[in-house]
């Protein structure tokens, strides 16, 4: 009886868990900027029938100027997820923002069953199971986008599983290795990753047995062989072969990368608080070394390069972090398992055996209440997309509806959104493809309103670097966001808030939107025309907010602070920004705007006195 109370009570806070992680997945909003452009060339490709041989939503890169000097990367982009991108399609179609939201918990929940049911074949306690499906989950919430790369999420568990299942029971699910790896491979370029997984068992296995310590006969070593060779070699049947081994090992390509959060230095975004610390993460880094220095003459080869091969890409990559954390909370926690398994054999351990042993079970099933009372939403799920925080879509409602004619510049991360919407009535400048290095260079100079190439100030009369792009492009429509993934304000805004060719004509938490003041467009401006300060309001509104949810990231202060010096409010702006170099103490560039700020108000208020 006592030992069934003990099984209801694991059940039970193995439950809670799953409903907290399921409320979560299910209670995001559909916020990814590629998620747009994946379904738009979805819907392209099974309305045209065909692939797409170059980029058909930009109108910068299909001029014969902007001629694409690495036509490699462009082919892989617009081809490569093929299969991927025409799913998306066809479920967002049928079932909108619902059918992507409830696809991405149930690829998590799927990951998560499969990381328990491999801890469960591995003979781990219920205790660690528990405390890795909790770290998994953690840390998948932090990887919620809905993009093809949850594809090779859930694919990378999958090889790996096969892989090492075959290395313990020699079963036949090894023979489903050359399959999925086709259907990888034609559905995220990250199914190279799964080519890697394989060849570290490959290289593992010819480790062990050169040390005499393979597991497996001579016949099952052949079928081990054959049929890993065979799944990295149909690996290649894709439109772009092994082409994303050269793009991602290859610097040539790095230049694409530079600024893009996921893919800068896990540790760097700690340190400068732009993201929070990930605890699931952080956790299996901690226990990597503890149990590869306990369990060193246990440990299989293989499991030895995935994980230093996962660790050292983690750390240089906020992207890789997630494939860390899955391999690692089935290696490194069941090591721990059979750590602590030894341990529990010792005397006074097998004493207190069933002390012990209620102590975790009720440690588990609080844990578990505490969860579940913290965390759970219980409110109705309203699918929805994140029209708060990446989803421009009142202001391509308000282009849409006004009929604004002209070509449009829009900001970096909304692009794949507006060829969602607008394609093919409007083609955009860019999107977060970053298909053509030439435009990509030209929308950075925009949005950071660079001068001159020199990065030096243009003489008095002569017309800037960024306005000289907008009028060469003919643009009479500009569309940014109102703050960058980082929190900060696009020097554009500013800039055109303050250029009588520009007229704002409509503002909302996420978006601003300009019209050239033309005569095509009078009408709109007549009709919509917002002030300065109304548009400044709008962005220090979301200022606010980001700073008060995100307290840990500088940006949103120094935003706040650039706000309110635009306004005219100095004594504001010096608050807002010594609050930021609190957390930034060496931003020199801040700290110099400080003290530049500090003259001007002392000044003033010199002046001031001195009229009186």
């Amino acid at each position: 009886m006592k030992n069934k109370a003990i099984r209801i009570l694991i059940c039970f806070s193995f439950i809670l868990l799953f409903l907290v992680f399921i409320n979560k997945y299910l209670s995001y909003s559909l916020w990814d900027y590629d998620f747009w452009w994946h379904i738009a060339t979805g819907r392209y490709i099974v309305e045209n029938h065909h692939l797409p041989e170059s980029d058909p939503f930009s109108y910068a890169t299909e001029l014969e100027e902007n001629k694409n000097l690495i036509p490699e990367r462009e082919s892989f982009i617009l081809t490569q997820y093929w299969i991927s991108q025409i799913v998306f399609f066809f479920i967002y179609r049928t079932f909108n923002d619902a059918g992507i939201i409830i696809l991405r918990a149930l690829i998590f929940l799927t990951i998560i069953v499969c990381i328990l049911w491999k801890l469960q074949k591995n003979g781990v306690s219920f205790y660690l199971c528990f405390l890795s499906v909790f770290l998994v989950g953690v840390t998948t919430l932090s990887f919620t986008a809905e993009r093809p790369v949850l594809i090779t999420m859930l694919f990378s568990v999958i090889v790996y599983l096969l892989l090492d299942n075959f290395r313990i029971r020699k079963d036949r699910l090894i023979f489903l290795l050359p399959p999925v790896m086709l259907l990888w491979a034609n559905m995220h370029g990250g199914f190279i990753l799964g080519d890697v997984m394989i060849g570290a068992f490959i290289v593992g296995e010819t480790v062990s047995k050169a040390f005499k310590r393979s597991v497996y006969t001579k016949k099952e070593l052949l079928i081990f062989y054959f049929t890993c060779i065979f799944a990295i070699a149909i690996s290649a049947v894709n439109p772009n072969g092994f082409e994303a081994f050269t793009i991602s090992l290859s610097p040539k390509y790095n230049i694409f990368l530079e600024g893009i959060e996921e893919y800068s230095s896990t540790f760097s975004l700690y340190k400068n608080n732009l993201r929070p610390l990930d605890i699931g993460y952080l956790v299996l880094l901690i226990l990597l070394p503890i149990t590869f220095i306990l369990r060193a003459k246990r440990l299989n080869a293989s499991h030895v390069l995935l994980l230093t091969g996962l660790t050292f890409m983690s750390l240089i990559s906020f992207r890789f972090v997630i494939y860390f954390v899955f391999i690692a909370a089935i290696i490194v926690v069941t090591e721990l398992h059979y750590l602590l398994e030894a341990l529990f054999k010792r005397e006074f351990f097998m004493k207190n055996q069933q002390r012990i042993t209620f102590a975790l079970v009720m440690i588990t099933f609080v844990s578990s209440i505490a969860l579940f009372s913290t965390n759970m939403n219980f409110n109705w799920f309203n699918f929805k997309k994140a029209t708060r925080y990446s989803v421009p879509e009142n202001a391509v409602d308000f282009i849409e509806k006004n009929n604004i004619s002209g070509r449009l510049y829009n900001d970096f991360v909304f692009g794949g959104y507006v060829t969602w919407r607008l394609y093919p009535w409007k083609k955009t400048f860019i999107d977060t493809r970053a298909i053509n290095y030439t435009v990509l260079s030209e929308a950075r100079w925009i949005n950071f309103a660079k001068e001159s190439l020199q990065n030096k100030a243009i003489q008095a009369g002569k017309t800037p670097l960024w306005e000289r792009l907008l009028d060469h492009y003919e643009i009479d429509i500009v569309l940014l966001d109102t703050l960058d993934v980082h929190g900060l304000l696009a020097p554009l805004v500013m800039k055109l808030l303050d250029n009588r060719k520009w007229v704002p004509v409509h503002v909302d938490l996420i978006s601003v939107v300009f019209v050239r003041d033309k005569q095509n467009n009078r009408s709109v401006i007549e009709e919509h025309y917002i002030t300065k300060d109304a548009v400044l309001n709008a962005i220090l509104q979301r200022a606010l907010r980001g700073a008060l949810t995100n307290k840990r990231n500088p940006n949103f202060l120094i935003s706040i602070g650039t706000i309110h010096y635009h306004m005219g409010r100095m004594n504001d702006a010096l608050i807002a920004y010594d609050y930021a170099i609190e957390r930034l103490p060496k931003n020199d560039p801040l700290r110099n705007s400080i003290e530049e700020l500090r003259k001007k108000t002392d000044s003033e208020l010199r002046l001031k006195k001195s009229s009186q």
